[in-house]
């Protein structure tokens, strides 16, 4: 049976076929690193026989959302002690890397002043509006914290990026939801444009990391 049988992309092999997707747990600490109740239940699955591991809605950034986190090399650490004690049973861990489709900064800005109608208001504009709103500079901020995850994380030990293809990434790919008229809207080459980017930056600063990618659920094939 090939599920069990190893397999090598790239220059990684994984022992088996058997992937844990990503998902949001909620058991990383309250910055976002991988605290004790977090491993234990990562450990246990790698105990467990599950070749390869994708942890959920990893931010590059400090964002009120409850994902895991990582942008310092201190929330590092529990990524490294994680991917350690996933590679003593074999299996590889990965990392799912997001940007949440709203202005992380307004948001944090708003809920640290207390301003919770206000923060709440700001988020339901920006799940419709964001992805025509980010500016071509804010983007590329978005690609370099992004990057600097991706170091930190090849630093950590983690052995795969898992580009989350939903969230704005999607968004930017999609004719539903991005009606922008600049580099990054219109044509299927400009929508997917971000995207496109971003893998190929991620495989400049981390070349021997395995990137792979979520397709996103937003774009009827019809449409493309």
């Amino acid at each position: 049976m090939k599920l069990l049988e190893p397999i090598a992309v790239g220059k990684t092999t994984f022992k088996n076929r058997l992937m844990f997707p990503p998902l949001t747990t909620g058991y990383e600490e309250k910055d976002g690193s991988i605290g004790e109740q977090s491993f234990r239940f990562y450990e246990r699955l790698a105990k467990g026989g599950v070749g390869y591991i994708v942890i959920g809605d990893v931010a590059p950034l400090a964002t009120f959302s409850p994902t895991p986190k990582l942008f310092s090399p201190a929330q590092a650490e529990g990524f490294k002690r994680l991917a350690d004690a996933c590679h003593e049973n074999g299996a590889k861990l990965g990392i799912q890397l997001f940007h949440p489709d709203y202005n992380v900064a307004a948001l944090n800005d708003l809920f640290h002043q207390g301003k919770m109608q206000e923060a709440r208001a700001k988020l339901h504009h920006d799940m419709q509006h964001f992805v025509n709103e980010v500016t071509a500079e804010e983007l590329e901020e978005i690609i370099q914290h992004m990057e600097k995850c991706a170091i930190l994380a090849q630093e950590a030990g983690v052995d795969c990026i898992e580009v989350h293809g939903d969230r704005l990434v999607g968004s930017l790919c999609s004719p539903i939801l991005n009606h922008r008229t600049d580099a990054y809207g219109g044509d299927l080459a400009n929508r997917t444009r971000f995207a496109l980017t971003l893998v190929k930056r991620l495989k400049t600063v981390v070349p021997d990391m395995v990137i792979d990618y979520k397709l996103p659920i937003v774009t009827p094939l019809g449409s493309l």
